[in-house]
C-alpha cells in the first residue's frame, strides 16, 4: 500500500511540472479537453438519437397502434363487432380502434393537397390520446357528420382555420357510362391538431365514420382495426394470442415491429455509426495522452533510473505512468459526463439559439418529420461512453509505461 501512495504522489508531481517543463502541462490540458469534449459530444449525440427514436415510435405507434388487424379480402372487415368482443377477452389489450382509411384530395378555397382520410367513431377519436391531448383549436368531442379534424400543417398549407369549409374528393366514386365519377363532399373544420410529426400534421384528416363510408362509397365495413397494448414490448406474444382467437374471421395481424422494421433498423444503424465515428475523438485524445507520457518519460529518464537504482521495481515504475494517464482520463471523463448530462436536456433550446444567431434552420422538420429536436438521456449510454473513455485512457498508457522500464538504469545514468 505504501508503494501505491508513493507512485500516486510521484505521478501527481509529474502532472504538475514547473519551469521549463510547462510544455508537458499544455499537452496534459489538450488531452484533458480532448477526452472531456469527446465524452460530452458522444453523450449529447446519443441522447438525441434516443430521443429521435422514441419520439418517432411514440407518435407512429400512438396513431397507428401496436398491432394492426387487416382483412384477407378486398371487402374490408365487416364483422368488427365479433372481433371487438374477442379482443376484449385479452387482458393486455388497452384500446381497440376500428378505422376506415383511404387517400383523398382535400380542397380549400384556393389550394388543394393530398391527404389520408381516417374515418372513426366519435368515441374512438376521443380515445386517441395523441390527438385529444394535442388540439390547437376547436374540439374533437362528439364529432358529427359534416365535420372534420385536420392537422396543423395541412391547415396552414390550405389557409384553413376552425370553422372554415373544406371539400374532400374521393377516387372511389359512382360508376357511369362515362366512367367513374369522383365523389366529393364538403365539411366544416371542427378542430386542428398538432402532434409534432410533419408527416401526420400535414396529411391526416379525421371524419365521422358515417361520412367516411359515404364518401368512399362503402357499406358498414372497416379497413383496419388498431390494437393498443399496455406494454409495447409484449406485442409479439399478444399477436400470437390474437391470431389464435381470430383464426376463423378471415383476418391477419401485424405488430409495430413489422410495420416499422425499416425505420427501427435505420435508427439503430445510425446510432451505432455515430457512436463509432465520434469514438475517434476519444482515440485521438488517447493518442495525445500517450505522446505526452512518452515525452514525460524521456524528460524524466534520469529520475526514473535513480528510483530504480534505489530499489523501485519495474512494476512500480511503470505504474507511475499508468496512474498518470488514468488520472487524466478519469477526471476528463468525469467532467465530460457531467457536462453531457447537464447539456442533453436543453438541445432544443441550443438549436433555437444557434438558428437565431446564424439565421439557419437546423433540423428541418420537412426532412426529419419532427418539429422539435428531442433528447432522451439513458444512463446505459452514459456508462458505455464512460467505459470507452476509461478504456482508451488505460490503453494509451501501456506503451509509455513499457517504455519507462525498457531502458537499463545503469546505462541511462551513464548517458546522463
Amino acid at each position: 500500500m505504501k508503494f501505491f501512495f508513493l507512485e500516486w504522489w510521484i505521478s501527481k508531481r509529474y502532472l504538475k511540472p514547473k519551469g521549463k517543463e510547462r510544455f508537458f502541462s499544455i499537452i496534459t490540458l489538450l488531452s484533458f479537453f480532448g477526452i472531456s469534449s469527446g465524452v460530452t459530444i458522444l453523450i449529447i449525440v446519443m441522447s438525441v438519437m434516443n430521443g429521435l427514436r422514441s419520439e418517432l415510435f411514440d407518435k407512429i405507434i400512438g396513431l397507428n397502434g401496436h398491432i394492426l388487424i387487416y382483412s384477407k379480402t378486398d371487402q374490408g372487415i365487416n364483422n368488427s363487432f365479433e372481433i371487438y368482443k374477442k379482443l376484449k377477452e385479452i387482458p393486455e389489450v388497452e384500446n381497440i380502434i376500428p378505422i376506415l382509411e383511404a387517400q383523398v384530395l382535400v380542397m380549400g378555397e384556393d389550394q388543394s393537397s393530398g391527404a389520408l382520410l381516417r374515418g372513426v367513431s366519435p368515441e374512438t377519436l376521443n380515445s386517441l390520446k395523441i390527438i385529444s391531448s394535442n388540439i390547437l383549436s376547436g374540439s374533437i368531442k362528439d364529432i358529427k357528420q359534416g365535420e372534420a379534424v385536420i392537422g396543423s400543417r395541412l391547415a396552414s398549407s390550405l389557409g384553413l382555420y376552425t370553422g372554415d369549409n373544406i371539400t374532400l374528393l374521393s377516387p372511389r366514386g359512382i360508376n357511369s357510362p362515362f366512367g367513374t365519377i369522383p365523389r366529393s363532399l364538403s365539411f366544416d373544420v371542427k378542430a386542428i391538431f398538432e402532434i409534432g410529426m410533419t408527416e401526420y400534421d400535414g396529411s391526416v384528416v379525421f371524419l365521422n365514420i358515417k361520412d367516411a363510408r359515404q364518401i368512399l362509397n362503402l357499406g358498414s365495413v372497416y379497413g383496419v382495426i388498431e390494437v393498443m397494448l399496455s406494454d409495447a414490448a409484449t406485442s409479439l406474444l399478444i399477436k400470437d394470442k390474437i391470431d389464435m382467437k381470430l383464426e376463423d374471421y378471415s383476418v391477419y395481424s401485424r405488430d409495430w415491429r413489422e410495420t416499422n422494421s425499416s425505420l427501427a433498423e435505420a435508427m439503430m444503424v445510425e446510432k451505432n455509426v455515430m457512436l463509432l465515428v465520434l469514438s475517434l475523438i476519444l482515440i485521438i485524445a488517447g493518442i495525445n495522452i500517450a505522446s505526452g507520457l512518452v515525452m514525460l518519460i524521456k524528460d524524466k529518464g534520469r529520475e526514473i533510473s535513480i528510483l530504480r537504482a534505489m530499489g523501485m521495481n519495474k512494476l512500480s515504475a511503470s505504474r507511475i505512468f499508468i496512474i498518470s494517464g488514468i488520472k487524466i482520463g478519469f477526471f476528463a471523463t468525469f467532467w465530460g459526463i457531467f457536462l453531457g448530462i447537464i447539456i442533453s436536456p436543453y438541445v432544443e433550446e441550443i438549436r433555437l439559439l444557434f438558428s437565431y444567431i446564424f439565421q439557419v434552420t437546423f433540423f428541418n422538420p420537412e426532412f426529419y418529420f419532427l418539429s422539435k429536436l428531442p433528447s432522451e438521456l439513458k444512463f446505459s449510454d452514459v456508462f458505455l461512453v464512460g467505459s470507452i473513455s476509461m478504456a482508451m485512457s488505460f490503453l494509451s498508457t501501456i506503451y509509455p509505461s513499457y517504455r519507462a522500464i525498457s531502458q537499463d538504469p545503469v546505462e541511462a545514468l551513464r548517458n546522463e
